[in-house]
């Protein structure tokens, strides 16, 4: 066989085009300890990860953001076992299969992975490999290309100078700006009919009212709840500090039904519960379960976050509301990240380029300016 040819096998072998890599290992969460997710039932190399994440953990990173390294971290390993080499032995090349098996879908009608996950995977092995170099393990070189790519672009740029372009590093996909996911009246009102209990219903109604994310209305106990001032207290995803947000009356009186179904005996009971006994706190996964049934049954495909655009959205668009508000209710950390809900919708702008279109032309000069006759008859009298 001619050597371009092995080349070209081998390299069709490793990119493992439409297949699934073999299902080793899993994410678990751990009962205590410092460490709050790791990634358990591997017969080796979990000391080398276990490290990595007891270090982040170390750095105060929130247990979410432990979570999501965690199972970047696992499909990368299970990368390695369907390609059959060591995490230490990694090379570029192989992180560029890995980007290229990313890039394509893995089942018959499924979406490849998005552009912001692969460049968030290669931020996370990134640092992975640059956390195992300081301590001598490892490759001598990092396999994910530029030793600058762990920093974001302009992270240290002057003010007072201009704006250079920079390149995209090495495997970075080109990622695309868009409009946020904003839910129209009318599908919010199909979504909500479709849910089958006053639970759900609660929930979608408190997602749509505040604003908060999945997890942080998950985490909510009886005792967040301030029913005379309106108000709900959620720990915020990024600081973890312990916040009040505005609710609506809509919110609370179907909190109200719910919690009239399945009282709750201490303010300590977590707020949110499964319907079936044995009770006890509703998961993300049985949430977006139910959101899955939904979507099935509607054809759609809606997130939980869509739910967090579309209060966004409404408040961000809400001339009474400054956008100082909408910034506090969502608690970005930077306005700019609020204005990117400012929008256009593009229903009504189509709208109303189309009547502006259809409009007859008026063709009449403006009058010309002059003074009234009555003012000047006021001031030099009736004219001879």
């Amino acid at each position: 066989m001619d050597w371009n040819d092995s080349r070209q096998e081998f390299h069709s072998s490793r990119v493992l085009s439409g297949a699934d890599l073999p299902k080793i290992g899993r994410v678990t969460k751990t009962a205590d300890g410092p460490l709050p997710w790791r990634v358990t039932d591997f017969t080796a190399d979990a000391r080398e990860i276990d490290d990595f994440l007891l270090t982040l953990a170390t750095n105060d990173c929130s247990p979410q953001t432990i979570r999501s390294y965690a199972f970047d971290l696992l499909r990368w390993w299970r990368f390695l076992a369907a390609v059959g080499i060591r995490w230490d032995t990694a090379r570029r090349e192989d992180v560029r299969d890995l980007v290229l098996w990313m890039r394509q879908p893995q089942q018959p009608g499924s979406r490849a992975y998005s552009p912001t996950s692969i460049n968030h995977m290669l931020s996370v092995l990134f640092a992975f490999y640059e956390y195992h170099a300081r301590l001598g393990h490892g490759p001598v070189a990092n396999p994910v290309p530029g030793a600058a790519l762990g920093m974001r672009r302009y992270e240290h740029h002057n003010p007072l100078a201009p704006y250079q372009p920079q390149k995209r590093a090495p495997y970075r996909q080109q990622t695309v700006t868009g409009a946020p996911r904003v839910l129209s009246q009318d599908l919010v009102t199909r979504v909500f009919t479709a849910l089958t209990s006053t639970r759900d219903k609660a929930l979608v109604a408190m997602y749509l009212a505040t604003g908060a994310r999945a997890s942080e209305l998950l985490g909510m106990k009886a005792r967040d709840v301030d029913w005379g001032n309106q108000l709900i207290a959620v720990v915020s995803k990024g600081t973890r500090a312990y916040q009040w947000v505005p609710t609506s009356p809509d919110s609370l009186t179907w909190l109200r039904l719910y919690l009239g179904e399945m009282p709750l005996k201490s303010p300590e009971d977590a707020l949110w519960r499964t319907v079936r006994r044995p009770y006890r706190p509703l998961q993300y996964s049985a949430l977006r379960a139910m959101l899955v049934r939904v979507n099935k049954a509607l054809g759609t495909g809606v997130t939980l976050h869509d739910f967090r655009h579309t209060c966004a959205s409404r408040l961000a668009n809400d001339p009474s509301i400054p956008l100082t508000d909408v910034q506090a209710v969502l608690r970005h950390k930077h306005l700019t990240t609020t204005s990117k809900y400012i929008h256009t919708n593009t229903q009504d702008m189509v709208q109303r380029v189309l009547e502006h279109h259809k409009a007859p032309r008026d063709s009449t000069p403006p009058p010309a300016w002059g003074y009234d006759p009555c003012d000047m008859a006021e001031l030099f009298g009736p004219l001879p």
